[in-house]
């Protein structure tokens, strides 16, 4: 037997075999490899743009339009447990308000423009009160946790935001450059929604993302 295996004919003959089962492994749970292992989405190329005006400049992706609620999907990322991050920043707000947000999206399906226009969870950074927030939209708005940012937020000041989905478990983090003390919410919505697909989102600020990952867990 021992002879038999070690055949330089059979040899090969099992490399070749073992080179189909992982192909045919790849090929089967072959979008779940992709999200887990794509590059940044660092252009417009792999998005749907869903209200506001989208740019794409030097790996950094930005809003320059003052929405209610503009989104950008990213394309082939339908999943239930999962993770996206990215590096946010306020550009312009409203300077009598000083009011706006942006943030990330989550399980979101059916999105549309408008105010809160999908299925789905986001969340952002809240300068009014400076917050970070945590909701579910379903064509309307719940508000689901806030907390207090450690560090406050500041225009023009990149933060290392990422939302996760794990089972019924949602946490949001939210990390300032330089070190900074950072901020989390840790939430369970006992109905919650399922499966939807990622994005960028923005509600009355011109902001930017920059180092955008999708990472099933």
């Amino acid at each position: 037997m021992r002879n038999h295996i070690n055949n330089p004919r059979n040899q090969k003959v099992a490399v070749v075999l073992g080179l189909v089962v992982i192909l045919g492994i790849a090929w089967l749970t072959g979008p779940e490899i992709i999200r887990r292992y794509h590059p940044h989405y660092n252009s417009l190329s792999g998005w749907k743009q869903i209200s506001g005006r989208w740019s794409s400049q030097a790996d950094v992706l930005s809003n320059t339009n003052y929405g209610r609620g503009d989104m950008l999907i990213a394309e082939h990322s339908n999943g239930g447990d999962y993770s996206i991050a990215a590096d946010v920043r306020f550009d312009i707000v409203f300077s009598e308000t000083h009011y706006g947000d942006a943030g990330l999206v989550i399980r979101a399906t059916d999105p549309q423009p408008g105010v809160d226009s999908y299925m789905g969870y986001y969340a952002g950074l809240r300068l009014n009160d400076q917050a970070l927030v945590l909701g579910r939209a379903t064509y309307g708005w719940q508000e689901l946790a806030t907390r207090k940012l450690a560090t406050p937020l500041s225009i023009g000041s990149w933060y290392h935001l990422e939302l996760t989905a794990q089972g019924c478990n949602l946490s949001a983090t939210v990390t300032p450059s330089e070190g900074r003390p950072g901020t989390r919410l840790d939430f369970k919505d006992e109905h919650c929604l399922t499966h939807g697909v990622a994005g960028l989102r923005s509600f009355y600020a011109q902001a930017s993302w920059r180092n955008v990952k999708i990472l099933v867990k």
